[in-house]
């Protein structure tokens, strides 16, 4: 069970059962209904992009059946430029989301709880309802947590708190910034995985890394392909329809075939129409040490 972390329990209202959105949620947080155009959202809010078909979907919900859960914003005031008093303006906090979708259904004002937390809580409590929520992606979520670091001076451990998960899943987040900026920016827009991306950490010739990636866009590499790759220092090359497509030329498609099987000792033979491959071992041992790396590429 995820609890809280010390600090912020007071700008997260407990929610109480069959509650009513136009009444107070506790003794000190009432609900204001706000203009929506006068809502801004979060600078420091970890989540860069917000799926577009998911927004449509939350705001036919809106239409519906309402804003459920109001938002949590900060009140600031602005200089007037035409002098008189302040203007108002509110930041998120919280429900950035729930204020998009309510955008696009057409609401002009939508329920909000004002409070008044400083950088660190608007950052960690964003933090918490989109990480607690999975919404965001692995190198936003890191961004997220170097923010803590560099600007607050958060331990891994803390931001490990903060998030509600362990300082090696913080640590781990943390390392994907070092990859070069267009495998993050592909781990962003989802052209490969977080598995992927770990695996790719683990290769340490940039060479080596960069081949590995394009087989990866390119031939759909595997996790597990790429930690074979990594492991063996090579890239494997596949065989493609383009490759053999001239099975007319033997002497080409026999280098091809030993270089996918990784087997020198081979003989083609054309028979009937047929195309044979022969392997020869000369020895038991031979046939079995070929099939272990043959499995293990």
């Amino acid at each position: 069970m995820t609890t809280t972390p010390k600090g912020l329990e007071s700008l997260i209202p407990k929610k109480k059962a069959n509650q009513s959105i136009t009444s107070k949620t506790s003794q000190k947080d009432f609900i204001f209904w706000i203009d929506i155009n006068k809502i801004k959202p979060n600078p420091y809010q970890p989540r860069k992009e917000f799926n577009e078909e998911e927004l449509n979907a939350l705001a036919d919900s809106i239409r519906k059946y309402g804003v459920l859960q109001p938002i949590i914003v900060h009140r600031i005031e602005k200089k007037n430029p035409a002098g008189g008093a302040p203007l108002e303006e509110y930041q998120i906090i919280a429900g950035e989301r729930r204020w998009r979708a309510s955008q696009i259904a057409g609401l002009k004002q939508m329920p909000a709880i004002i409070k008044t937390p400083n950088n660190r809580e608007k950052l960690e409590i964003a933090l918490i309802e989109n990480v607690q929520r999975k919404n965001l992606n692995p190198i936003d979520k890191a961004e997220a947590f170097d923010q803590l670091r560099k600007e607050f001076n958060l331990l891994e451990k803390e931001i490990a708190q903060v998030a509600g998960i362990s300082r090696e899943a913080v640590a781990n987040s943390l390392r994907l910034l070092a990859l070069p900026p267009d495998i993050i920016n592909a781990l962003k827009k989802e052209k490969i995985t977080e598995g992927h991306a770990k695996s790719l950490l683990s290769v340490r010739d940039e060479n080596l890394q960069r081949q590995i990636f394009n087989e990866i866009l390119e031939n759909n590499y595997s996790v597990r392909d790429v930690e074979k790759a990594a492991k063996a220092g090579k890239v494997h090359k596949r065989v493609t329809s383009e490759i053999v497509s001239d099975i007319s030329n033997k002497e080409l498609l026999e280098s091809k075939i030993k270089e996918a099987i990784d087997y020198d000792n081979i003989k083609l033979n054309f028979k009937r129409g047929k195309l044979h491959i022969d392997l020869e071992f000369n020895t038991e041992g031979e046939l079995k040490n070929w099939l272990k790396k043959l499995m293990h590429r």
